[in-house]
């Protein structure tokens, strides 16, 4: 028989992803009265040597035990989320399982980056397979055998953690000897990285805007860096903050605007962007938008809260659902602007010929397609004039637009192609075309943002960049520890935060 395998028990608030480590360590007593009044705590169960095994995440009032198991090099790999049942048993709903994204496997695709499992009843299941590169897979099936073995526990009473633990593949067979280790409680209260079910909670909002913090892409779970930039100001006539699509703005209406308004000024506006790293070079992702009241900018955030508009309510939403700001399917834009600005917005933005140049001038990609372009351009342009022919004309042309390449045979085609040759080469890039008035008020704010100024009530539309293929982005409220209204922040979920299981 073997010998069971001595593991050490803290008891904590959670525990941070990035850089991994424990948040809010307690004492036993204090995690004892938790269980007992249903609030939530964690559960840290380590080895001899201090590596993180198991993960307990507990809150009873919400019927919820997750378990999160961790890999050899200390990371969370696989989340099992158990709900407690009336005859007080645990029974298993959602199982989640992560590659490791620097794979060869998950990078190309041959393996999921995340398979996820929601359990119907009776076994039946829904089976997800996200892959890098966005693709996925779904599938109704009869669950595998290592869950369907996992399926239903006994509700652990407090300490007696064993079970749970065997839940580790490492630890299943030896079983485990558990004592409280030699933590010292915190002497401060931090909040919990993680929350039960529920409506989706804005954690680890706070460090979407702390640079240098170290977070995974949501998507390809590839790691990068926090960057802050600065994106303009907003100018809010009235303080009644309005979020939308900037395509639909035609369609709002003053009525929709945030329950609780901004203060009345010009609020600075900020850009998050996560900047990742890999095999196929450097890339962005915008995190966030943010916008501090220009009044308490330095006053930290106490608390966030779901931004709502007239008729939303938390009581409303299912499990992981927020509301929130619909983006521009086909820009990867979010607008805000104050209400009163909008009739006189509505205006220029229902032209189709300014609207573009408006609220889209150009993304970064489309930046670095241009700067591409003239650079392709000014080759071939050269080319063509050290060596006018049929091959380098062609080439030319080909640059210029494909339909040209077959004018070439006809002499005034080729009389064009050199004027334009030496006007490529023998001039500046004048850079993206302009629109006279009202595009004269369109300002690029920075790489990300865009404003346009209304001259009537003295507000302006910013516009953010937010990421293609985004589809909703919820809005969270900051107050500072006084209930003012501190900051308003669109959350793109770009990034892998604490979790809410």
């Amino acid at each position: 028989m073997s010998t069971p395998q001595p593991c050490h028990v803290v008891y904590c608030e959670g525990w941070e992803g990035e850089p991994g480590r424990v948040v809010g360590v307690l004492d036993a007593t204090t995690a004892r009265g938790r269980d007992a009044a249903g609030t939530q705590y964690a559960v840290l169960v380590r080895d001899a040597a201090g590596a993180p095994l198991v993960l307990l995440e507990i809150a009873w009032a919400h019927g919820h035990c997750g378990v999160w198991l961790f890999d050899a090099a200390g990371a969370r790999r696989t989340h099992h989320r158990y709900t407690r049942q009336e005859d007080g048993g645990l029974a298993l709903t959602y199982s989640r399982r992560w590659a490791d994204p620097s794979s060869e496997e998950a990078a190309s695709g041959r393996v999921p980056l995340l398979r996820s499992v929601e359990v119907l009843g009776g076994n039946w299941s829904v089976y997800r397979e996200d892959f890098a590169g966005g693709g996925h897979t779904s599938s109704h099936q009869w669950l595998e055998e290592d869950l369907a073995a996992l399926t239903t526990l006994p509700a652990p009473g407090f300490g007696r953690w064993e079970e749970l633990v065997a839940l580790h593949p490492g630890l299943s067979d030896a079983g485990v000897q558990l004592r409280d280790a030699d933590a010292v409680p915190d002497r401060d209260a931090v909040p919990a990285p993680w929350a039960p079910p529920g409506p989706l909670a804005p954690l680890g909002v706070d460090g979407l805007f702390r640079p240098g913090r170290r977070y995974r892409g949501a998507r390809d779970r590839r790691p990068g860096t926090v960057e802050v930039h600065d994106a303009g100001t907003l100018v809010l006539p009235t303080g009644r903050v309005l979020l939308r699509n900037p395509q639909g703005l035609g369609f709002a209406g003053p009525e929709q605007a945030l329950t609780v308004p901004l203060p009345v000024g010009e609020h600075p506006v900020r850009v998050s962007v996560l900047r990742q790293t890999g095999p196929d070079g450097e890339s962005a992702v915008v995190a966030g938008l943010r916008v501090d009241v220009a009044d308490l900018v330095g006053v930290p955030v106490d608390a966030w809260e779901m931004a709502l508009r007239p008729g939303e309510s938390l009581e409303e939403l299912r499990e992981g659902r927020f509301h929130g700001v619909d983006v521009d399917r086909d820009s990867g834009l979010v607008g805000v602007c104050d209400a009163a600005c909008l009739p006189h917005l509505v205006e220029v933005l229902t032209d189709p010929d300014t609207h573009p140049d408006l609220v889209i001038g150009y993304t970064p990609r489309e930046r670095e397609a241009l700067a591409d372009r003239e650079r392709e351009l000014r080759e071939a342009a050269q080319a063509f004039l050290d060596a006018p022919g049929t091959v380098t004309g062609q080439e030319f042309a080909e640059a210029i637009s494909p339909s040209l390449e077959q004018e070439l045979e006809f002499r005034q085609s080729v009389y064009v192609l050199s004027r334009l040759a030496h006007g490529i080469v023998h001039t500046e890039d004048p850079g993206p075309a302009r629109f006279a008035e009202p595009g004269e008020r369109a300002r690029d704010a920075g790489p990300w943002t865009r404003t346009l100024s209304e001259p009537v009530t003295g507000g302006n539309l910013v516009t953010a960049f937010v990421g293609d293929g985004v589809s909703t982005c919820p809005v969270w409220l900051g107050r500072a520890a006084d209930g003012r209204v501190a900051a308003l922040l669109v959350d793109t979920l770009a990034v892998d935060r604490p979790a809410q299981c």
